[in-house]
């Protein structure tokens, strides 16, 4: 965690305050350990450090709000006339001018990226950092008690920093995940996208969808679905994803953009006869020696650790709330995974149970989108069934 943190720390390309939240560490306690860095190189990061039972306190989001709407309603105003301002109204609890310019200067450069993402100028940002996360899954493991383990990586595509790396059950609900997910979310910031292998999160066949990418999409972060290693992509998908083609601009989950990484954990399974611990322990060195120690061709020979940088959008502290518009056709999902729309029942998945989805047209009659936070789930076809509400009919991935 430590070389981790000193090397973002010596980037300069976050704030300090924000890298020290983003690791819940205090200011006094993240100097301490770049000093050490500084003074005695990787070997000073040796000694532990009890992470503290709270993170430090941060801008309240009132706060936040009142500078951004001062901005919008003062555009020439420096961040010290804000200040000024929000003292004049009696503000408690002040930011800093350096604090306030902080947060207009995440404003802006968030706004710039959503609205290259959701534009004609995505493309842009694909050899970005934090464009698109992938979730890989290793083969199983056989440890010394006979419990079988999967290994588990997140990485950043487009700079091969992998974000984290842990051991899994190789079977039985994935809920596990979510965790893992949520808390390097925490320490590095929102992607764009997630890359998904099949089967990955939990989900399966025609509704792979489970609670990981749900929260993941309620957070604003795409979803994609990509076919396990060595599987191909059946005619019929191909055929739907080039008739969604010609359907107005939503967010939709595209299929496989670019190959996944080879298979990165092959030494590691050289080991035989291993302890959870040992295993766990292998896992961390050879995470460490692929970001710190790795080189690269496709970068230059440069390591991850060098070219990824943390993402500008913080995870929120609560789940934010799926808005449609008044006017959508929005419909409730039953607890088995069911909505129903013109007399038809639509299987939409378990995991959307008790959420609303819109419904939108698309420019072939009788065919329809289910969408989900601004996401494509899939389409399905109203001609194939009559109007008896007691057929159900599948949504056809995309």
């Amino acid at each position: 965690m430590w070389r981790e943190f000193v090397e973002l720390a010596e980037k300069r390309e976050m704030a300090f305050n924000e890298l020290c939240a983003r690791f819940g560490v205090s200011r006094k306690t993240g100097y301490k350990w770049l000093n050490r860095f500084r003074e005695r190189g990787v070997s000073g990061l040796q000694e532990q450090s009890r992470r503290p039972k709270s993170s430090p306190r941060r801008t309240p989001e009132e706060i936040a709000r009142q500078v951004l709407t001062l901005r919008r309603e003062h555009p020439d105003w420096s961040a010290q006339r804000i200040a000024t301002e929000l003292k004049a109204r009696g503000v408690s609890h002040l930011p800093a001018p350096s604090t306030i310019d902080l947060i207009l200067r995440r404003h802006r450069e968030a706004a710039i990226v959503q609205t290259a993402i959701l534009g004609a100028g995505a493309d842009a940002l694909r050899f970005e950092p934090n464009f698109r996360w992938v979730l890989r899954q290793g083969e199983p493991i056989k440890l010394d008690d006979g419990r079988m383990v999967m290994p588990v990586l997140l990485l950043d595509e487009t700079t091969n920093f992998v974000l984290g790396a842990t051991l899994g059950p190789a079977a039985g609900k994935a809920d596990w995940l979510l965790q893992f997910v949520e808390a390097l979310l925490r320490r590095h910031g929102m992607p764009w996208r997630f890359a998904v292998q099949d089967g990955a999160a939990g989900g399966r066949g025609m509704h792979p969808h489970s609670e990981l990418t749900v929260w993941l999409m309620r957070h604003g972060v795409a979803v994609d679905f990509v076919p396990a290693e060595g599987a191909t992509e059946s005619e019929a998908r191909r055929n739907l994803s080039a008739r969604l083609a010609a359907l107005p601009s939503y967010q939709r989950a595209p299929l496989e953009e670019r190959k996944l990484p080879a298979d990165m954990l092959a030494p590691f399974y050289r080991q035989t006869n291993l302890s959870e611990a040992q295993a766990a322990g292998l896992l961390a060195q050879w995470r460490e020696q692929h970001n710190f120690g790795g080189r690269h061709e496709a970068m230059q020979k440069r390591s991850p650790i060098s070219v990824y940088r943390p993402s500008i959008r913080p995870l929120p502290d609560s789940l934010p709330e799926v808005i449609y518009a008044v006017d959508a056709a929005v419909r409730l999902v039953s607890e088995k995974g069911i909505l129903t729309y013109q007399r038809r029942l639509i299987h939409i998945g378990r995991a959307f149970a008790g959420l609303e989805i819109e419904i939108k047209p698309t420019t072939e009659a009788e065919h329809f989108v289910a969408v989900f936070a601004g996401q494509v789930l899939g389409v399905f076809d109203l001609a194939v069934a009559e109007m008896d509400e007691t057929t159900s009919l599948p949504l056809s991935r995309i």
